[in-house]
């Protein structure tokens, strides 16, 4: 992009077009997943949300002493 003018749009639009900048990006679709892997994820929320608790429960203690 150094070796564009500023002013010259036209080399900024070939540079665009030349490096596939302009077409849209490829559609995600959501993936279904199976239902042991949403008790997977299900499990790891419920191991973070423990955690922090006990995060929670020591800084507590912690700060009382």
């Amino acid at each position: 992009m150094a070796n564009y003018d500023d002013d010259n749009t036209d080399a900024i639009a070939a540079l665009a077009e030349a490096e596939n900048w302009l077409t849209p990006p490829m559609q995600i679709e959501r993936v279904m997943l199976r239902r042991w892997q949403q008790a997977v994820f299900w499990g790891l929320r419920i191991y973070i949300v423990i955690m922090l608790a006990i995060m929670g429960w020591g800084f507590y203690h912690n700060l009382s002493r």
